[in-house]
Parts: C-alpha cells; structure tokens; sequence
C-alpha cells in the first residue's frame, strides 16, 4: 500500500525510455507513477485512469468524455510540442491543466525540416541509390536548385519555425513567413518578411510548416494551396501530418504541380504500405523522429516529472495550455 498522496498514469511510453527521472521529480509531491500502454478506446483508458491526479499522454486520446469521468485530476500533460489528442476545452471547463512540452526538441525539429530541405534540394537519396545501383554520375540528370537566393517560406513562426528562418539565412535563403498570430515586432526581429498565405504558398521554392494541428489548421495545405506553388518547389512538413490533406498532396507530386516533398509526419503512421509516398523518387520520408537527439532523450523525462509535480504542487507550470483554467484551478 503506497503512502503517496497522487496517482499519476503514463500512458504509451517508449519501452526504451529511462523514467528514473520523472520518479524522482514526482516522488518531491508525494506522487507515484504507474505505467500504462497506449491505449485509444475511451472506455478503456477510463477504466484504468479514473482515479488519476495527473496523467502523461503520448498519443492516447483524452477526449471530453474521458476528462468527465475523472473526479480529482489535475493536470494533463501531452510529451511533445502538439496536444491535439487533448480535448484542451473540456479540460478547462473541468479543472483540468493541460502542459506540453514545447521547447525540449526546437533546434532538433529545425534541423529535422533543414535536412530534408538540403536532401530534396541536392538530390542526396536519389544520387546514393543510383551509386548502390552502379550507376556513378557526377553531372546526375536531376535538377538542382541553387539554394542560395530562392525563397523560403515557413507557415507559423513560433519557437521551430523561427529556428528554421535562422538556419534558412544562414543557408542565404530569403525568408518570408505566414503567421497571423505573430505581431510584426517579432517578425522584424527575426528579419523575416510577413505576407499572406497566398503569397507564401506562390512565391516559395520551398515551403516549411511549423504549425500545431487544430481545426484551422487542418487540412491548410489542400488542393488548392498546392495549385498555388511553383512546379518547381519542395514542400516540408515536421509539424503534423494532417495538416497536410495527404490525398491532395499525393495528386500534386502524381501530375506535376509541385517537384517533392520532405515528410517527417503523415496522416496515418505508421503509413500503409501501399500508400503511394513511399515509393516516389520525389518524397523523402522520415518516421516522425525529427525530435530525438542524445541530448533531447537524456533531459526529456525529468521534464515530464517536473511539469506534472508543479501543478500538484499547486504551481504554475512553465507551458499551460489553457490558462483560462486558472479560474477554476488556482495556482500560484
């Protein structure tokens, strides 16, 4: 019989992922940590979380009814940058905080897109398959783009996408950048020139999207956003798949409309295996890993502790999401 005070859950944890840390920081409140795995039935994560006074999400949803059913939770916290699988009105309406993690992987993510960025641009993939191919071609056949005075634009501006326009200058990229959330001190802080999502989409040569996923941005990059861009311009995309309309997408690289397309994130994942992105030439793929580094893996967990321990400690976390909550939960 545990002597602790609070009851945290952990649901869907990397079987890899060293924990002693977040045991450590929660143990300073009085809380025990149990694990759990991912689990998408509401029903079922009811049942097993119901007595929770905090709970750690990777991908398991925690939707209205889920949140209704627990009668002394806290705080709710989502391990990455997106809380889309957190139902953040609810939580509100019921007490609850919802924390994320927003700042644990910025420069990781950034170099995520640049990369794919450098990959489509030099052609990296397509030149090491031709050489296993013992096809050795110094002058390939592919178009290169000159890197160094195209255009980049990013959609949202926020911690990653503003490491992205600082890694994009120093590549003697010009950068414009959509963001209707971001006043124009911090546009011009940055050195990044605002416009509008059209002309973003049409003046680009390449398109970065470091935006979180919500109904607004769902599905931006449609049909009709990729008829804006150039044939000759790369689509990047480390933020969320299905902000990304990937039917639509799929058509665009098909007939022509766009050149390719660097994916760290898909609509489904993992993809089906028929799904067509895996076998263009044009799409380089990565398996929504952009996050990781020695240094992000070893510091991350002692963040999850930390953030779920301040609030059970009737604290303000560093990242609350719905700070409307504070009328109903107070914290100082």
């Amino acid at each position: 019989m545990s002597d602790n005070k609070f009851t945290v859950y952990y649901m869907g944890r990397w079987q890899s992922e060293d924990l002693s840390d977040t045991r450590t920081a929660l143990e300073q409140v009085g809380a025990n940590l149990e694990l759990l795995d991912s689990m998408h039935d509401e029903d079922e994560i009811i049942e097993k979380v119901r007595d929770a006074d905090g709970i750690i999400t990777s991908e398991s949803p925690i939707t209205r009814k889920v949140l209704e059913s627990l009668t002394q939770c806290k705080v709710v916290l989502r391990t990455g940058v997106g809380f889309d699988v957190i139902d953040v009105e609810a939580a509100t309406e019921n007490g609850i905080a919802v924390v994320n993690i927003p700042d644990m992987w910025t420069r990781e993510v950034a170099n995520q897109a640049m990369s794919l960025l450098l990959g489509l641009n030099r052609r990296v993939v397509n030149l090491h398959d031709d050489i296993r191919a013992n096809s050795w071609t110094p002058r390939p056949p592919y178009e290169v783009g000159s890197l160094h005075g195209e255009t980049i634009g990013i959609l949202g501006l926020g911690r990653i996408g503003s490491a992205m326009a600082q890694r994009a200058k120093g590549f003697e990229l010009d950068v414009i950048a959509h963001d209707p959330y971001i006043g124009d001190e911090s546009f011009a802080e940055r050195g990044v020139t605002r416009v509008s999502f059209e002309d973003m989409m049409s003046r680009s040569d390449y398109i970065s999207l470091h935006t979180p996923l919500t109904d607004e941005t769902r599905h931006i990059i449609d049909e009709n956003a990729l008829r804006l861009m150039k044939p000759n311009a790369y689509l990047i995309n480390t933020s969320r798949g299905p902000v990304v309309d990937e039917a639509a997408l799929i058509k665009a690289l098909q007939e022509g409309w766009i050149a390719g397309a660097g994916l760290d994130v898909l609509e489904k994942e993992p993809p089906d295996q028929d799904n067509p992105l895996l076998s263009m030439d044009n799409v380089i793929l990565s398996p929504h890993s952009g996050h990781t580094s020695v240094l992000s893996l070893r510091i991350r967990t002692g963040r999850y502790g930390e953030e779920v321990a301040t609030v059970l400690d009737g604290k303000k976390p560093r990242n609350l999401v719905n700070p409307q909550v504070l009328e109903h939960l107070h914290l100082v």
